[in-house]
This record gives structure tokens, sequence and C-alpha cells, in this order.
């Protein structure tokens, strides 16, 4: 529990925390596109690189060249696994109910973050899962600019996790 407060701690002390997810929001609903994926891991590999620093704030967003260049290196197994989903799914003329397609999202940034930070340990994935799976499910009440927004801050508190549990 320690590790989720300490998260939202040093998330949301950064002073423009709010602009930073909001454009992160805006990526996340550019990953079905491809270019949100690279622009996320991208970002969260510069988040990486800072907490493991000992840098205090998030990265800017205004750097994007740099930031879709570090997605681009991070980004193979996103990509890999959004095409292989796409060719299923389109493929097959399959149906995905919503509790399946929160679980998949919820699965597929899991994995995601576990490839970014290069660190795998229990709780932090059982407790950023849940995460995950509250703040897709709630987040659709919010405006539409709102549950983006919720599922990035949700990715960044798991990633910031899977850090603290890897210097552990």
């Amino acid at each position: 529990m320690k590790q989720l407060s300490s998260a939202f701690s040093y998330i949301f002390s950064d002073n423009e925390w709010f602009n930073k997810v909001l454009v992160g929001g805006f990526y996340f609903l550019l990953i079905p596109f491809g270019i949100g994926i690279l622009m996320l891991n991208g970002y969260l590999e510069e988040f990486f690189t800072r907490i493991r620093n000992g840098e205090k704030g998030m990265p800017y967003w205004r750097f994007a060249k740099a930031i879709l260049l570090k997605g681009l290196k991070r980004s193979y197994f996103a990509l890999l696994v959004l095409v292989t989903f796409y060719v299923v799914v389109i493929g097959s003329n399959l149906v995905i109910t919503i509790p399946v397609a929160i679980l998949l999202l919820a699965l597929f940034l899991t994995i995601n973050c576990i490839q970014i930070t290069r660190s795998f340990d229990l709780l932090s994935i059982v407790f950023s899962i849940l995460l995950l799976i509250v703040a897709i499910s709630i987040g659709w009440m919010w405006i539409i600019v709102g549950w983006p927004l919720l599922i990035f801050l949700a990715m960044l508190v798991q990633t910031h996790m899977f850090i603290q549990s890897k210097a552990a």
C-alpha cells in the first residue's frame, strides 16, 4: 500500500501534473492508431528514467520528437499485440463484450508496463491491474476527456509502482 500512496504522491507533487496527464490522456485515445502507444511508451520510458535517476517531476510533452523516438524503441511488443488483435478480431468477426474489453485493455497495459520497466512484482501487478480495471470501468462516466485522463493517470501510478518494486 505504501507503493501506491508513494506513486500518487510523486505524480501529484508535480505542479503541472494535470496538464501532463491531460496530454497523456489525449495520446491514450490514439492507441488504436499506433501513434498513441508510441508516444505513451516513450513518455513512460522517460518517466521511468527520471524516477530511477532521482529526479523530481514528470517529463514534459513538449519534447515530442525525443518521446516518439524512445517510444519507437520500446513499442515493438505493443505494436505486435495491436496488429495481432486487429487481425484476430477483424478476421474472425469476433464480438468482444465490455467486461472482456476492460480486462484485455488492463492486461495489455500491464504487460506493456512490465516490458518498459523490466520489472515483475506480483503485488504490484495485482494492485495495478485492479487500479486499471477501476479506471477503465468508471472512467466512462466522466466527460470524454476524463476517461483517457483517468486511465493514463493509472498507467503512471502503475509504472511508478513497478519502478519502486524494482528498486526494492
